[in-house]
């Protein structure tokens, strides 16, 4: 496994104002081979003005064109607010459907996380369509995720047997509520082709609620069908990220086994399946020599070998904040605004190889970044 090229989609340094700070990246590749990368731009990463951009690549990341910009600020049902993240699947050739997290910012001064509680401002989550390759998006349809608080969704829509649709997202608290957070990852089913969502299914909560398992990313086998999800985890006893953990499922997604450890010492983490029993992970590591990691297993996420992990690249921004030793939670929430890279995402392109996308800079300028990856 080695990094074979690397890039910038949105150079940040030379960007306006509000489009100096990226975040949120995600990627696709169409039936056609073309690279679909979107990303949050904004002032700084936790600022009012968050907005959505959708880029495409036909050369496997070599140029990069800007497709679709989101308004900002950007209206639903008449209120303002931003759209922070927007995640691409292809359902069917040619018909790209985006899962799209906005956020109320109907009072630009408060904050997106609420100090004291550690509650988030209020949020909706859509899904929108394209048949012109992401350039125009159709009729937004709101996702109901209640009756689970600050729910947010954390992948694009993924295909299930039976023509089920699973919408993966993850839940936390209301703005105001004083209460300890109770965290979970979830999968939102709809059997009728997304015109409804009535099925709920855990993917992973620890019932004692000292273990919380964010931004599940999934990845299906390419010969079983069957589901791994992989977790960015922190231990809230300890005040501290613990190793990233692993749950598996049947390709029904309705069965998941209890997240175990994978070994490896990041945050989000996205896996993706490249042939036979091969899975590759892309995660963020932000201890000695912080930066963007690629591992691999070979039993499809059964077991890591940490020997052939590569950097896929490093941050140039020294030491992440929080990551000195345990660290509040309140801290811990107030770090992720100021770190300077993260979010990979990957997709496996027609050559076999996987491109990844991140955020990375330094200071208040963070440019959204590619990287394609080759194994031997």
């Amino acid at each position: 496994m080695r990094v074979v090229a690397s890039g910038v989609i949105h150079d940040s340094e030379h960007a306006p104002s509000n489009q100096r700070s990226a975040s949120s990246t995600a990627v696709t590749v169409a039936a056609d081979g073309t690279v679909l990368a979107t990303c949050r731009l904004g002032t700084d990463r936790e600022g009012p003005d968050g907005h959505s951009a959708v880029f495409a690549s036909d050369d496997q990341g070599a140029t990069w064109e800007l497709r679709y910009l989101s308004p900002s600020p950007d209206f639903l049902d008449g209120v303002p607010g931003e759209t922070r993240g927007w995640m691409i699947a292809e359902l069917a050739a040619g018909r790209l459907t985006a899962t799209v997290m906005w956020t109320d910012r109907s009072d630009p001064l408060k904050p997106w996380l609420n100090q004291q509680t550690q509650g988030l401002l209020p949020i909706r989550c859509f899904h929108t369509e394209s048949s012109d390759g992401g350039r125009h998006w159709g009729t937004r349809r709101i996702i109901d995720l209640s009756p689970h608080p600050a729910a947010s969704v954390t992948g694009p829509l993924i295909s299930l047997p039976d023509r089920v649709l699973a919408q993966p997202f993850e839940y936390w608290k209301a703005y105001e509520d004083p209460s300890p957070g109770r965290p979970g990852a979830m999968l939102r089913l709809s059997a009728d082709g997304g015109l409804t969502w009535n099925e709920d299914v855990t993917v992973a909560r620890d019932p004692g609620n000292r273990v919380f398992y964010w931004d599940e990313r999934l990845a299906a086998h390419p010969e079983t069908g069957d589901l791994v999800a992989m977790f960015w985890t922190y231990d809230a006893v300890q005040e501290r990220d613990v190793d990233i953990h692993i749950a598996s499922s049947p390709p029904d997604g309705r069965r998941w086994s209890v997240p175990l450890g994978t070994g490896l010492p990041g945050q989000h983490c996205q896996p993706v399946a490249i042939g036979g029993d091969r899975l590759m992970a892309v995660y963020a590591h932000r201890r000695e020599q912080p930066g963007i990691r690629a591992a691999l297993s070979t039993d499809f996420g059964r077991s890591w070998d940490r020997s052939t992990e590569i950097e896929v690249w490093r941050s140039r921004a020294g030491p992440e904040s929080g990551m000195q030793g345990p660290r509040a939670q309140a801290d811990y929430w107030n770090d992720m605004g100021a770190w300077q890279f993260g979010h990979p995402r990957g997709a496996l392109l027609p050559s076999g190889e996987v491109i990844v996308v991140f955020y990375g800079g330094q200071g208040m300028s963070r440019s959204a970044r590619w990287a394609r990856l080759a194994f031997e």
